[in-house]
Parts: C-alpha cells; sequence; structure tokens
C-alpha cells in the first residue's frame, strides 16, 4: 500500500512537472490572437477582437491580411507596412556584470525611392511616422544608394546633420568595382539615431557628367539583410520594390508604467536616446513585461551544465542555487527509513 502511495506521488509529480515545463510565458492578452500566419503578435500590438482590446492604441493595431489566396500577413496601417517580425524589448547579462539591453524591434517592409526609373515605385513619396511609437533603428540599419554620377541625400532629419553618400560608375579600380557598395554604382551610410522621417534628394554628383545617368535608388535596409542576402545592388535593387528595415518601438505616452507597478510584473524600465522607455523582464524571468502576469520564473536547471563540479541545481523564484550532492550512504539510510516505515504501515 505504501509503495502504491508513493507511486502515486511521483507520477503526479511528474505529471505537473512536464505541463509547467510545457507551458510558455503569454505574449498576447488574454482572449487575443497571439499569431498571424507565422509571425507572433505580442501586446503591445494586437489585432481586433470582439472579446478583448487586444492592443494598446491605434499606433500598435495589427491587420491580418488574407487576400489574394496568399498565407496570412500581418500589416501596420499606422505606418502602411507590412511587418515581418516583432521582438520585446530583452536584456542579457553577463557573468562580468555587464548588461546588454536588446530594444524592442518591429522588422517591417519599406518601399525603395526612386529617380528618372522606367517602373513607378510604390514609396516614392518617403515615410514619415512622426508622433508615433516607432524610430529608424540607427545600429541595425544603413543608408544605400544605387546609381550613376548618383549624390543621395536623407532629408527630413535634422538640418544641421548631413547623411548621404555618392556612387559613380567611372574611373574605378578593380577592387573598388568588386568591393559591394563601395562608390562603384552603389553606395552607403550610416542612419542618425532618433529619426522618425525617411525621404530622399537625388542630386548629380559632377553637373559636367557626359554619360547616361539612368535609374536611381535610395533605401534604408536592414544590414544583417543587406550584407548577407545582397550581392549584387545594381542589378537586384531593379527587382525589389521593398526591403527589409529595423524599427525601435517605445511605449512612452502610450502605456506608462509606474516603477513600484513594473516591479510587481518582475520587470524594469530604461529611458532610450530619444526619450521613449523600453520594459524588460527582470534577471531570471522571461515573456512580456507589458502584461501583468508577462514576467514568469525562468527554470534555470533546465539548462545544460547549470551547475558546475557535479553539484545539484534548485530552482528559486527568480533564480537558482547549486548546492552539494546528498552522499549516498545519507540518502540509502533514509530509503530504509522510508520503506521500514511503509512497512509498518501495511
Amino acid at each position: 500500500m505504501g509503495v502504491q502511495f508513493v507511486m502515486r506521488i511521483t507520477f503526479l509529480l511528474l505529471l505537473t512537472y512536464g505541463l509547467a515545463e510545457a507551458a510558455a510565458p503569454p505574449m498576447a492578452r488574454p482572449y487575443c490572437t497571439e499569431f498571424c500566419g507565422t509571425v507572433r503578435i505580442p501586446y503591445p500590438f494586437g489585432m481586433t477582437s470582439a472579446r478583448a482590446r487586444c492592443y494598446s492604441n491605434d499606433w500598435f493595431k495589427i491587420d491580418c491580411s488574407t487576400g489574394n489566396g496568399s498565407s496570412a500577413r500581418p500589416f501596420l496601417p499606422s505606418i502602411n507596412m507590412e511587418v515581418l517580425e516583432i521582438k520585446i524589448p530583452n536584456r542579457y547579462d553577463f557573468l562580468s556584470g555587464y548588461s546588454y539591453y536588446e530594444p524592442g524591434i518591429v522588422r517591417v517592409k519599406m518601399p525603395i525611392i526612386t529617380s528618372n526609373c522606367t517602373r513607378t515605385g510604390p514609396g516614392n513619396g518617403g515615410v514619415n511616422m512622426t508622433g508615433g511609437p516607432f524610430y529608424f533603428s540607427s545600429y541595425r540599419n544603413k543608408f544605400i544608394s544605387v546609381g550613376c554620377n548618383n549624390m543621395a541625400l536623407m532629408t527630413g532629419i535634422d538640418p544641421t546633420v548631413r547623411v548621404g553618400c555618392n556612387s559613380d560608375c567611372d574611373n574605378k579600380t578593380i577592387i573598388e568595382r568588386e568591393a559591394k557598395c563601395s562608390g562603384f554604382n552603389c553606395c552607403q551610410s550610416r542612419v542618425p539615431s532618433g529619426n522618425q522621417v525617411f525621404n530622399v534628394s537625388f542630386k548629380s554628383k559632377d553637373e559636367e557628367y557626359n554619360g547616361s545617368e539612368k535609374c536611381k535608388y535610395a533605401f534604408l535596409a536592414e544590414k544583417e539583410w543587406f550584407d548577407s542576402d545582397i550581392t549584387n545592388p545594381s542589378y537586384e535593387m531593379t527587382l525589389l520594390e521593398r526591403v527589409p528595415v529595423a524599427l525601435e518601438w517605445t511605449v512612452s505616452n502610450f502605456l506608462n508604467i509606474s516603477s513600484s507597478r513594473a516591479a510587481r510584473r518582475k520587470a524594469e524600465w530604461y529611458s532610450t536616446s530619444y526619450g521613449g522607455r523600453q520594459y524588460f523582464c527582470l534577471p531570471g524571468y522571461e515573456g512580456n513585461p507589458y502584461l501583468y502576469t508577462g514576467c514568469q520564473d525562468i527554470n534555470e536547471c533546465e539548462k545544460d551544465n547549470a551547475c558546475p563540479n557535479k553539484l545539484v541545481c534548485e530552482n528559486t523564484e527568480g533564480s537558482y542555487n547549486c548546492n552539494k550532492q546528498e552522499s549516498p550512504l545519507k540518502v540509502a539510510i533514509i530509503g530504509m527509513s522510508v520503506c521500514s516505515l511503509n512497512l509498518e504501515n501495511e
């Protein structure tokens, strides 16, 4: 009888552990759809629902399009762009004591701006997100322009800042011609931080140029995508109308949470350089800090080699301990005591 009782308790504990392990931290609000196609939609973003308010405000509203027989794709109508991915802010802590904050990112498909081209591009009017929670990421994006006798300048930014690049198609060495986007028919530049407007002014690098300038292109692009996926910008840009761009997003003036409320949510926040707030789960927690119960304890003991030197891992709320392993002799004595107790109860 005692053995059966112990087996039942063990089974229930294992079952409970398995359920707890399988449960992932929530990302959307209750009664709200969490995915549009393959893209996860975390709060404060959300789609329309008859049962709940799924997004913080209209800037974060997502339309899930299923038209033309294609798979579902999310769109941000507030800025009129398709969404590729949404990332919640995260914090990474290193053994050295250094912490790195990864801002919230929404990856979108942004139009290429063209000049003197036969095709009509979708976005020659540029992009203006003034007053909203979205900013062009300066460390994830770069400014690219393609064309001969080309001087492309970003407009709509701080007038004291001049951002752009030059490209031409003449008098280049073989090395310069083979280097990607280094001035031969393609150039690149860094992007200023905290910017919400993007437009381009095309000019001639040499006013006395006698060659054909043909079509010119300019756009912002995600660095990782451009460096890994694009091998011949001069040709490939003629095939594309939109490219991936990373936008940082903030919740200031849209979803203010006090420090005490954030602490109760197991979260914290810091102010960005452009005046916004980013919320993060505290160390030892993971999930969505914008939800009341979004940050949940991480079971560090599920990770390989969580404790060194054969120490036994013990998970605690927001942390874990590495304990010395019990002596085999002590465990055997305890086991014998339990067995004798069960036999006496038989």
